[in-house]
C-alpha cells in the first residue's frame, strides 16, 4: 500500500506540476511539503484509494481579483471542497493582527463563493490519522453522497445509528437514537445490542445498564 500511494503520488505531482504555470508551478514545487503530503499518506488515500479530482496549490480569484491558493482543491459535483493542512509552529510565530484577519477573509471568501472548506493541523494528522480519516469518510458521505462498503453491509437501521454516533460529539443514548430513526425503544436496543456485539459501538456508561455508547475503532473506520 505504501509503496503504490508513493509511486501514485509521484506521478500526481509531476503531472500538476508540468501542467501549472506561474505562481501555481512555484508554490507546488517549493511550498507543497510535509504536511500536505502527510494529509494525502495519512488521511485522504486510506479512504479514497485515488488522487483524482484534487489539485495542489488551487487557484482561486477572490471578489477583489487576487488570487488565493488552497493546499487543497476537490473539484468535483455537486460542490467543491477546500481542504486545508495548517502547521501550528509556522503560523503561531508568524501570526499577527493583520496576518489573522486576512485568514478570515480568506476563509470567508471561499466559503462564500459556496466552497467546502475542511482544515487539518499537521499534529492532527501524525497523532490521530484515524480521526483525521472519518472527516473524509463523512465528507464523501454527506457532501458527495458516497456510501462506505462497510457501511453498506449493516441493515438500514444499524447504518443510521452508526451515521448519528458519527455525528455527535457526545456519545449518543438509547432515547436519541429513538428520536432520530422514529423507532420504539424495545427495536433500538436490540438494533444497539447488535452492533455492541459486532464492537461497532461500546458502552460509556452505565454498568447493569447502559445508558450511552459511541463508536469504536472498528466504527469509525468503517
Amino acid at each position: 500500500m505504501e509503496k503504490l500511494f508513493e509511486t501514485e503520488y509521484r506521478s500526481w505531482i509531476e503531472r500538476h506540476i508540468h501542467e501549472s504555470r506561474g505562481e501555481r508551478q512555484r508554490r507546488i514545487k517549493e511550498r507543497h511539503g510535509f504536511g500536505e503530503k502527510l494529509f494525502l499518506e495519512q488521511a485522504w488515500w486510506p479512504v479514497v484509494g485515488s488522487l483524482d479530482g484534487l489539485y495542489p496549490e488551487y487557484e482561486f480569484v477572490d471578489t477583489h481579483g487576487k488570487y488565493i491558493y488552497m493546499d487543497y482543491g476537490y473539484i468535483r459535483d455537486p460542490r467543491l471542497t477546500c481542504i486545508e493542512c495548517d502547521g501550528f509552529g509556522s503560523h503561531a510565530r508568524d501570526i499577527d493582527r493583520n496576518t489573522f484577519t486576512r485568514g478570515l477573509d480568506r476563509q470567508n471568501e471561499i466559503s462564500l463563493a459556496s466552497w467546502n472548506i475542511l482544515r487539518f493541523s499537521v499534529d492532527k494528522l501524525k497523532e490521530d490519522p484515524a480521526d483525521c480519516q472519518r472527516y473524509i469518510r463523512r465528507m464523501m458521505e454527506e457532501w458527495y453522497r458516497q456510501e462506505r462498503a462497510g457501511l453498506l453491509e449493516l441493515p438500514l437501521y444499524q447504518r443510521e445509528i452508526v451515521r448519528l454516533a458519527a455525528r455527535s460529539v457526545n456519545p449518543i443514548t438509547v432515547e436519541m437514537a429513538c428520536d432520530s430513526l422514529g423507532k420504539k425503544e424495545k427495536f433500538v436496543r436490540k438494533e444497539v445490542k447488535e452492533l455492541s456485539e459486532k464492537q461497532i459501538l461500546e458502552g460509556v456508561s452505565g454498568t447493569r445498564r447502559i445508558s450511552a455508547y459511541r463508536l469504536t475503532l472498528k466504527g469509525r473506520l468503517l
